[in-house]
This record gives structure tokens, sequence and C-alpha cells, in this order.
């Protein structure tokens, strides 16, 4: 039987894959698609199928490295290859041969790469407190992984619910740290050779969750006023400046308090907004409450806010403003 003068192969990577083929095909053969499988060190097994052709009782494929040189010449009865080759870029050509071992043409040179062993990641590859520090607004995360094969270093890709990366790095060893706000992040990483070729990517099976934390309540300073009549009797107070309430906070260096002033005629129920507070803007942690000079009920709602951080619970005091004649 004479065969067709250039072979046609299926390269294959932890699975078979059967192209269909017209009879004697003159075309050359297809561009092939080596992946790894599985590596020792630098050296890689690598599986491979042509499409079994009648009459071939012989195969061969032969490697280049890029100048032209032939590495290796593999031999087989088979139309399945299994060998062990070295990661890197390389080029392959093939052809196949009858029972008389008479072969036909080369198939055309290809270049491909055999690329390292993906690291290995489970649930445990993420260690993170979970809650970011109140005084830098980040929580450490610790990666870690398993050795890879072929593989000289890796790249860590951190990216944000968005995709958008904010860290990126190579890191030659087993493990990294990073310093990342509140969020929901994933974790990519790549398998590097010492010539550069990549791995697929591996996606660390869990997301790192980093959850912001809570300002504690701002807490206002009152002063003690003592009865004139009676000085065993005592009320508390906002203090006082020339007859002006002032709010004082107990200092907070991680927030400013904001908030608002509301007034109520004595006998009414509609609370009007006269006041905005906002220390940042007033420059001090002492607010003059300008607005709270008319007789009549005041209500205080004070909160914490600060960037990064969940604004505190809010604090709410009332008090009253008597007429000068009372």
């Amino acid at each position: 039987m004479t065969l067709p003068r250039k072979s046609k192969i299926i390269f294959a990577a932890g699975m078979l894959l059967v192209l269909p083929m017209m009879g004697f095909a003159q075309e050359p053969a297809p561009s092939p698609n080596l992946k790894l499988i599985e590596s020792a060190g630098q050296k890689v097994p690598v599986e491979l199928e042509w499409e079994e052709i009648p009459g071939a009782r012989h195969y061969e494929l032969e490697f280049q490295d890029l100048s032209g040189k032939v590495l290796n010449t593999f031999k087989s009865t088979s139309n399945v290859f299994k060998f062990k080759f070295r990661v890197g870029k390389y080029i392959v050509r093939s052809r196949v041969g009858d029972v008389r071992k008479v072969f036909g043409d080369w198939s055309e040179a290809t270049e491909f790469a055999i690329q390292p062993k993906p690291a290995f990641v489970n649930s445990k590859s993420v260690t993170t407190a979970g809650v970011i520090d109140p005084k830098t607004l980040t929580s450490e995360v610790a990666l870690r992984w398993g050795e890879a094969p072929g593989a000289a270093e890796f790249r860590v890709r951190i990216l944000n619910e968005k995709k958008e990366v904010v860290k990126e790095t190579t890191v030659k060893g087993f493990s990294y740290k990073a310093e990342l706000p509140a969020g929901v992040y994933t974790v990519e990483l790549t398998s590097m050779s010492a010539n550069g070729i990549a791995s697929e990517p591996v996606i660390l099976p869990e997301k790192v969750l980093i959850q912001s934390v809570q300002l504690p309540k701002p807490e206002i300073i009152f002063e003690e006023v003592v009865d004139a009549k009676n000085p065993e009797i005592k009320t508390r107070r906002l203090p006082q400046v020339n007859e002006t309430p002032v709010l004082r906070l107990n200092p907070n260096s991680l927030s400013e308090p904001v908030g608002y002033l509301e007034y109520c005629y004595f006998f009414s129920e509609e609370w009007q907004r006269v006041g905005d507070i906002n220390a940042k803007v007033a420059g001090s942690k002492e607010i003059f409450l300008e607005s709270a000079k008319k007789p009549g009920r005041y209500r205080l709602t004070v909160w914490a806010e600060a960037r990064g951080l969940n604004k505190s619970e809010s604090v709410t005091y009332e008090f009253v403003v008597k007429p000068t004649a009372y």
C-alpha cells in the first residue's frame, strides 16, 4: 500500500484528540499543540497522538531547537507517543512509514512551547485576618502554593471585583505577602520557566475577602453645673463659652465627628435642621453651636467618619435653651 507523502498528526496533553483526515491528503501536517501534562524537574512528560493511518507501521517525530539543530528523533510503531522533554521552545516535524520502513515526506516544521506545570494550590493557600487595621486601613494577606516542576519563578496577580489588577509581582519562592484595603480579591498564579515560558494561569480556589471596621461612637464631653439653691443637686450640660453651647468630643485620631443640629420650639414636635457639624471643616475638635442661642429645644446628632472605615453609630443629645427672663 502506498502511504501519503505527508503525515497528519495531532498533539495532545492530558487527553487524546482524533481529527478526521482525508485519505491520502498531500497537505502538510497541522501545527502541533503541545501542553504540559506533568513534570519532574525541568523535564515534562509529553503525550501526543496521530490519527491512525491505514498501512502506517512506523512513526517518527523530530525535535529541533530554534536554530534548526536536531535534538532528538522519537520512533514508535504506535500512533501514540509518550516521552519526556525539557520545558522550552522547539521546532517539530513528523512523518510516517509503511511495513517496509519506507517513509513519506516530513511535515512542515512548526514552532511550539512546552510549558511548566501550574502551581499546586488549595483552600489553605490564603491566610488573612479578614479585617483591616484601622491605623493602616489594610490587612496583610499571605499567599502560599506548592512546587511546580519546570518553574523557576511565579507571577502573582491580584485582581479586584472589577477585574482590575491591583498588585502584580514575580516571586522566586513559594509564598508572597501583600497589604490590601477592604474589598474582595481574586489571586491568579502563573508558573514561569527560566527562559520566560508561562504555564496556564491558575486561580486560587477561594476569593480573598477583607472587611472594613466600624468606628466607635463619638464621646461628647459634658460639664457639671451645681444648683445655686441646692448645692447637692448637679446637672450635666454642654460646656458654655459666653453663653454659647460648645460641642467637645474625646479625641480620636482615626476619625472626625460629623452631624447636625435641630431646633424645635418648646411645645412643638416639628424639628427643623438649623446647622451642620463637621470638625474637619471647622478645623477644631471644639465646635461652637452658634445656632443654639434661640430659646427652645435642641437636638444634637453626631457620628464619626473616616476614609476607608465604616462610620460609627450616631449619638443623640437633647438640651434646652431657656428664655433669659425664665
